[in-house]
């Protein structure tokens, strides 16, 4: 993204902290909105919910991703009213994150979903970037000329709170017929890392101080 394409243009400014609003997992309304601390503490009420009525395979798939976190020592909630989901904190994935504009409600959201193929599932990993401009000139510049990672990748969607774009990173692995172990996922999260740390130092550059 050139920054000399229109100098009088905004460029890219750090979110707010307004969680509810700028987050990936939307609510109705505020009330409906669940804190990762509310997630975390209460982890074991959600559990129930969350593996309700997952398919077997599904199920299998996110017990070993909660035995991984377990086994690392990192924090997370599971969600089960936005999207089936595990919340973990940006900066537990990547801690270079908040160096490039992150802050403590930054999260990684981690699911299973159908594979586009209909064969088996497909690991996901997302996360927001912290950035963002009420013009959208400047976030599609950001999305067409920001950092390009070997595996992952970005992609713009509107935000049902205020109408911007935001600025996603989604990392996703087909499953089939792989199967998911420990070894898999730390690469998994490693790859993650890695590619969030290039994203937010590449946006970061394009960031009013």
């Amino acid at each position: 993204m050139s920054k000399d394409n229109n100098e009088n243009r905004p460029q890219l400014r750090l979110v707010v902290n307004n969680t509810e609003k700028r987050n990936q997992r939307p609510a109705a309304s505020e009330d409906d909105f669940i804190s990762f601390q509310e997630l975390a503490a209460n982890r074991e009420l959600f559990q129930v919910e969350f593996y309700r009525d997952l398919e077997p395979l599904q199920a299998e798939g996110y017990r070993e991703i909660e035995s991984f976190l377990v086994e690392k020592g990192w924090p997370y909630g599971l969600d089960p009213r936005h999207g089936q989901v595990i919340v973990i904190p940006a900066g537990v994935v990547c801690p270079e994150s908040d160096e490039h504009g992150g802050a403590g409600q930054d999260e990684v959201l981690v699911y299973l979903a159908e594979d586009a193929t209909g064969q088996g599932l497909c690991l996901a990993l997302e996360m927001l970037m912290p950035y963002y401009s009420e013009d959208e000139a400047v976030m599609e510049d950001a999305f067409l000329y920001g950092p390009v990672n070997q595996y992952g990748s970005l992609f713009l969607e509107e935000n049902r709170h205020d109408s911007f774009l935001d600025l996603i990173y989604r990392l996703a692995l087909p499953l089939y017929p792989v199967h998911m172990d420990k070894i898999l996922l730390d690469r998994f999260f490693s790859i993650a890392a890695h590619e969030l740390k290039e994203t937010l130092e590449g946006l970061a550059g394009y960031a009013n101080e």
